[in-house]
């Protein structure tokens, strides 16, 4: 007898011989699982390597980056714009933004030779005495023939005041061939050619300036003589010569105002984006740009507040876990019963409302707004009879299966509280998913880079095109083709060099007729490779969180597994680390395999569904929405299917499709206890979420609120908003780990009540309080039992 009862090893603490077919989450005796599947995945990657370099050796980025203008011109590729390959903004401003990937920029773009090299304002230089030449000069419009129309400083300002040229620019740069702002510190206060300095080399500059003002003077020239016009308040005439050193220095000094009144934007990029995205929901008021430069002012000062405010939620999420072990039974029933409540109060409230606007008649509105539909809504009385019954539907439903699963709920709460303690006693667990995470935003940027240079691998395509004038329709440009073009003719392909050298009006070079490229042509195999990206990249990050979550469910497991709770050892998760990348990978390849496939699946219906929408044909739509709900089935349960496998498989050491078979089998023969916990268990945790999200939110705030002499705030609700969604990252990460505790210790609790009987040869790992709940308990000897 005393041989039977000595069952622990004293080295990992775990049963030895009580159950021969059973050897615990142990890294000893232990097999490599599914190493085909591992192979077969190290050649996937291999050969993603191969093509990755294979893209990046062939590929050519700048044919992705080319800038398309207004018209839809490809700049320095299309025949009308073949020497003009840099994009040109009338307002960089609005493209400041966001959400201009999905909204597009509205300010007008056009194709340029050469960025501008100096500052234009028309305000200002038409102010001064220069003749039209002179004027129209610097002026940077749509077309050549806008340009070419303006006769008079009526024109020009008409033109201005149309949009059809731009008002005002700065001196740019070419960034990826889009003229952009020259972004520097002194930016503000300083012009390329005319800086508010006061040393003698440019004194010098500004007198050699005034010297030849007869000739076209740049815009801030112009700026410097007019304002300093303004502010002595005399006629032309008596306006002191430019060679005047005083003057000089007082022009200069304003022209230094007025740069940096305009330039101002330039210095506050962050704010100008921030104002842009506050628009959308702000109705593009003129305090928009103030709030943008508030809302970057408030995120600056309140740093240091928030950081603290994301430690001490930190630290408050880990208390959390902690006391969970002791407050699980009150907040899951306190949960439950303020849920019934809450559906009692709203089937009183939807039942008083149905009764109100049944014995009201109102008009409806017939605006097609948003708003007024919503309004419409809420006052007609079968929408609130038809809410009051689906929640008297909801309670009954919650209420019936809270009574016939409450002793199941029970067992949910002790399997949280045993969570609680796997969680605190390996506290590395909760910052492991950052290992994850990193893996994964490698994963994707190497993804996307290959991607690009695979999708920039082909030939450019043009075709012979022309220009609408009005919507619907087509210029009449008689444009005609000699030569090599002699058979080029609208809609069929073309060459944007040979076009331009040999397609003539009888006034020139085609206008509204070019030769426009179409599309970016990739060979058959090149497609294929892209195929191959995309699906590489589902299979790899589908194995980085399979990874995750084996390496997690060992640890746990060990730590159920373990007799002696106190006995666990001190690194578990590098013994699970080690573990799952010795013994295990390719049970991962396998899994994240059969998922990738499934999502490539997904992929090529939604490819199929969009291509088959022009034809409208209703058959298809329904077969295809049928097969893109069922896929999204399989996938959700494949999900849940290889998580469970993944922990078995930790436990036991099989491979993938013995693991994902017991793991069903078990689940299936307690199917009641899986509702029950999967249900309660996601509940609790949203609820907690909320709770601590919720807590740092309304802390940060009165803190904010009350103790104004510690940080000077233009708006509270700043700091407050970022403490409140990086909050709820932190504990999403924080119970995500959770979660995986209970998932593993609720399967190693369905192993352990049917393995074992209680006897000293098969006694319960389970804690105390589950055995008194399931009315069970171990028959050892008072030197044998653990101490809880």
């Amino acid at each position: 007898m005393a041989e039977n009862v000595e069952m622990v090893d004293s080295k990992y603490g775990e049963p030895l011989r009580y159950d021969r077919n059973f050897q615990g989450p142990r890294q000893r005796n232990r097999s490599c699982t599914d190493v085909p599947c591992l192979i077969l995945f190290a050649l996937f990657l291999g050969g993603w390597v191969f093509i990755a370099r294979y893209a990046i050796n062939n590929g050519d980025l700048d044919k992705l980056m080319v800038p398309t203008d207004t018209f839809n011109q490809k700049c320095g590729i299309d025949s009308n714009v073949l020497n003009k390959k840099y994009l040109f903004f009338f307002n960089l401003e609005e493209c400041i933004d966001p959400l201009v990937p999905i909204t597009g920029c509205k300010t007008p773009q056009i194709c340029v030779e050469s960025c501008p090299t100096q500052t234009f304002d028309w305000e200002t230089m038409n102010k001064n005495g220069l003749t039209i030449a002179q004027l129209k000069s610097p002026l940077i419009c749509k077309t050549e023939k806008d340009k070419a129309a303006l006769h008079s400083r009526a024109d020009i300002d008409k033109a201005v005041r149309d949009g059809r040229c731009a008002r005002h620019y700065i001196k740019s740069q070419p960034i990826f061939n889009r003229c952009m702002f020259e972004i520097s510190d002194q930016l503000c206060r300083r012009s390329p050619s005319y800086r508010t300095r006061r040393d003698s080399e440019q004194l010098q500059l500004t007198h050699n300036v005034s010297q030849s003002k007869k000739l076209v003077m740049p815009a801030m020239a112009l700026t410097l003589q007019s304002e300093a016009q303004a502010r002595v308040a005399v006629s032309p005439s008596q306006v002191a010569p430019v060679n005047d050193k005083g003057d000089q220095c007082l022009q200069q000094q304003h022209d230094g105002e007025v740069i940096q009144k305009k330039m101002m934007q330039t210095n506050t990029q962050l704010a100008k984006m921030v104002g842009n995205l506050v628009t959308r929901f702000y109705n593009g008021t003129a305090d928009v740009q103030r709030l943008g430069e508030e809302i970057v002012d408030d995120l600056v000062n309140s740093l240091t507040v928030v950081i603290v405010a994301l430690c001490i939620t930190l630290i408050a999420s880990l208390v959390f876990i902690t006391l969970m072990r002791w407050l699980a039974a009150p907040i899951v029933w306190f949960s439950i019963i303020g849920v019934l409540i809450g559906l009692l109060v709203g089937i009183y409230y939807s039942f008083k409302q149905y009764t109100y606007w049944n014995n009201t008649p109102t008009v409806p509105q017939h605006d097609l707004n948003l708003f007024k539909q919503i309004e419409n809504l809420l006052q007609n009385p079968t929408f609130w009879l038809c809410l009051s019954i689906a929640l008297c539907i909801f309670f009954l439903t919650i209420f019936l299966l809270v009574i016939v699963l409450r002793k199941r709920i029970q067992i949910a709460i002790s399997l949280i509280k045993e969570g609680s303690k796997a969680v605190s006693t390996v506290i590395s667990t909760v910052f492991f998913p950052i290992f994850s995470w990193v893996l994964l935003i490698a994963a994707i940027g190497f993804a996307v880079v290959v991607g690009l240079y695979l999708g920039s691998i082909g030939s450019l395509s043009f075709r012979m095109v022309r220009r609408l004038d009005k919507p619907f329709e087509l210029n009449n440009e008689n444009c005609i083709c000699q030569g090599p073009a002699i058979n080029y003719t609208i809609g069929n392909a073309c060459d944007p060099q040979i076009f331009h050298d040999y397609c003539r009006t009888s006034n020139g070079h085609c206008v509204d007729t070019s030769c426009s490229f179409l599309k970016l042509d990739n060979p058959t195999y090149i497609r294929w490779a892209i195929a191959y990206d995309i699906f590489g990249f589902f299979w790899l990050s589908f194995f980085i969180t399979a990874f995750s979550d084996m390496v997690l469910a060992a640890t746990f497991a060990r730590w159920y597994w373990t007799f002696k709770k106190r006995d666990v050892p001190y690194f578990t998760l590098s013994h699970a680390f080690v573990q799952t990348a010795f013994y295990h990978l390719g049970t991962l390849a396998f899994g994240s395999l059969i998922l990738a496939i499934c999502r490539m699946i997904r992929l090529v219906l939604e490819y199929i569904d969009r291509k088959l929408k022009k034809y409208d044909n209703v058959v298809t739509r329904a077969i295809l929405c049928c097969m893109r709900c069922f896929f999204w089935l399989l996938e959700s349960f494949l999900r849940f299917l290889n998580k469970n496998a993944y922990i078995m498989c930790a436990i036991h050491g099989k491979n993938f499709c013995t693991s994902a078979k017991d793991a069903f089998s078990l689940l299936m023969r307690n199917c009641l206890r899986v509702v029950a916990l999967d249900k309660v268990t996601d509940f609790l945790f949203f609820l907690s979420k909320l709770l601590l999200t919720g807590g740092a939110g309304v802390a940060t705030y009165y803190f904010l609120a009350n103790n104004p002499h510690v940080i000077q705030l233009n708006h509270k609700a700043v700091p407050t908003t970022v403490v409140v969604i990086a909050a709820f990252l932190i504990t999403s990460v924080f119970f995500g780990v959770y979660s995986m505790a209970v998932d593993t210790l609720f399967l190693c609790f369905l192993e352990d009540c049917e393995r074992n009987d209680g006897t000293p040869e098969k006694p319960y790992f389970m804690s105390k309080q589950l055995m008194k709940i399931l009315g069970k308990k171990n028959k050892l000897p008072p030197r044998q039992r653990r101490s809880k």
